[in-house]
């Protein structure tokens, strides 16, 4: 049986004559030529027996391995040949592209398109045909992703009769990069007023992360409006967020479990209400409005004077969560 090439050593101290290899390496050209790639592989194979960093061999012998459908094995001989120093660079650039992408390391061929058009160091003639490479790669990431993720789990119809908690599994479960090519069903399900609340979240969050383009109308308790995702606001880097939080640390600096309590309350609704902040509201008066709920807890007696509509806000989302975790 023919060993994986990375089995491959020296003949120790046979020697072999110069135009032994001279030949082997000719046949096996030839062979490559004349498209007959099991004979080229095995004439290539006894070169780099004997010289397992001859470039040229090496080259040849990768594409007879993908001429052969070989693709781990090309793949890891082209490895081995762009640290050696391939003679024909973009020519064997594009083979380990190739490659890549019959294993389906799509990233990893992303990248290195990427790089060869950053550095500008194709000719004119070959730009065009690296970008065509690049958007065959994206299309078949997307046909991957898609596949990958059971577009029929996703359908409004079908995702409607989950519970809560099987509508967020399903969510949290989808692959990333499926995201963008998942689009127009996960904008669907976000705009419908029945999807469970922290499942909006968790799409909206990722939609925005994964840069996904496109508008989406959102709808949560008295809340609606239309968003552009890539301009949906940061719940980690709000400065809304962190006024209302500091004006709670400082009303609560003396009494630190009161104020854990009442901030761990306040970001489980920063979740929950994402990606509304309480906008029609005065930061000093959100602050009040959960110090005062936070005193109805523990005296049952409330004591806030601001707008009824929010603290009635607070006691609703609060109320959900109690509902959701059943």
């Amino acid at each position: 049986m023919r060993k994986k090439y990375r089995e491959l050593k020296r003949k120790g101290n046979v020697i072999v004559f110069p135009t032994t290899i001279t030949r082997l390496l000719t046949d096996g050209m030839n062979f490559l030529k004349n498209e007959q790639y099991e004979e080229a592989r095995d004439k290539l194979y006894q070169v780099l027996s004997y010289e397992p960093d001859n470039a040229a061999a090496l080259g040849a012998y990768a594409y007879s391995l993908f001429e052969l459908g070989d693709y781990d094995e090309a793949l890891e001989v082209c490895r081995e040949l762009l640290k050696v120093g391939p003679i024909h660079y973009l020519e064997t650039m594009e083979l380990y592209i190739s490659i890549l992408m019959q294993v389906r390391e799509y990233q990893e061929a992303e990248q290195m398109i990427e790089i060869l058009i950053e550095e500008k160091v194709l000719p004119e003639e070959r730009l065009e045909q690296f970008r065509q490479l690049r958007d065959l790669n994206e299309r078949i990431v997307t046909n991957a992703s898609i596949e990958k993720a059971a577009p029929s789990l996703f359908a409004l119809d079908h995702f409607l009769t989950l519970s809560p908690v099987e509508q967020e599994r399903l969510i949290m479960d989808l692959p990333i990069d499926s995201y963008n090519a998942m689009k127009s069903s996960l904008i669907k399900i976000v705009e419908h007023p029945d999807v469970d609340l922290l499942t909006k979240t968790y799409i909206l969050f990722m939609l925005h992360q994964e840069k996904v383009r496109g508008k989406v109308r959102v709808e949560k308790f008295n809340y609606e409006a239309e968003f552009s995702i890539g301009a949906l606001p940061d719940p980690i880097k709000s400065k809304r967020l962190d006024e209302i939080k500091s004006l709670m640390e400082e009303a609560l600096s003396k009494d630190p479990t009161r104020l854990d309590m009442i901030l761990e309350l306040f970001e489980r609704h920063i979740y929950l209400m994402y990606p509304f902040q309480w906008d029609d509201f005065e930061p000093v008066e959100v602050a009040e409005a959960y110090m005062s709920y936070l005193d109805l807890l523990f005296t049952g007696e409330e004591s806030f004077s601001g707008d009824e509509n929010l603290m009635n806000l607070v006691i609703t989302a609060e109320q959900w969560f109690e509902w959701r975790n059943g």
